[in-house]
């Protein structure tokens, strides 16, 4: 039996580094396996654990490289596998090829029956967590915009973003609004948005965020201007 180490860090942040990651592994080895061979260290960076673990560039390296009894380390769970049904994918995956994932935090073996269910408990949990968190998030950002306060970075038509943090807020715009109601009178005059749009650009018109417009943003302006400019942004409605 060979046993491999594998680690991952996230787009969006690093988790543990991977020197952490490959401490823990390796000791894990060394006090758990230690009449094993070792086959070496594996290391996703800047992959996010959505993306199924042997779809990642090392991911694909540690499939072709275990064979029918060898053991692949973690150092946690979701280093592996993120989502729920993709790790049961993998992992059954690795069932079929006879091969098996241990996690060090936990000292978890899925060679071992006990060890599987105890996998796809911690899977489902973890999973739980990360939905219920995304859900307060939702909720919170809900409330956030229905108060008119910034939810992103960008501003509705017609008002700009002032302040960081919990202290940012709305202030009006006027330059962004009297184009906006510039783009009402040409439509109102019976121009096309494309044309429209053609000549904005052609004057090298450009909203105060520095873009310039197109088809989409003078829709918004249009709405937003008809709607009296509220802070959250209208709903628009493309024509048949």
């Amino acid at each position: 039996m060979i046993v491999y180490g594998y680690g991952r860090h996230s787009t969006d942040k690093q988790g543990l580094t991977e020197q952490a990651q490959r401490t823990k592994v390796e000791s894990y080895i060394q006090l758990h396996l230690p009449d094993e061979q070792y086959g070496g260290w594996l290391y996703d960076t800047a992959v996010s654990g959505s993306k199924p673990l042997f779809e990642r560039p090392k991911g694909r390296e540690l499939w072709a490289l275990v064979q029918p009894g060898d053991h692949i380390v973690v150092a946690k769970l979701d280093r592996a596998f993120r989502r729920t049904i993709d790790g049961l994918r993998s992992l059954e995956m690795l069932e079929a090829k006879r091969v098996f994932i241990q996690s060090a935090d936990r000292q978890l073996d899925t060679s071992t029956a006990i060890g599987r269910a105890a996998v796809t408990i911690t899977l489902a949990f973890a999973q739980l967590d990360r939905d219920q968190a995304s859900e307060r998030t939702r909720d919170a950002m809900e409330v956030k915009r229905k108060a008119g306060l910034p939810t992103d970075g960008t501003a509705p038509i017609g008002w700009r973003k002032v302040g960081t943090g919990k202290q940012s807020r709305f202030e009006p715009c006027g330059v962004d609004r009297d184009q906006a109601l510039t783009i009402v009178g040409l439509r109102a005059g019976g121009w096309s948005y494309e044309d429209l749009v053609e000549r904005l650009r052609a004057d090298k018109v450009r909203r105060p965020n520095g873009y310039l417009w197109n088809r989409n943003s003078a829709r918004a302006a249009v709405a937003a201007a008809h709607a009296g400019f509220p802070k959250i942004r209208p709903v628009t409605r493309r024509r048949s």
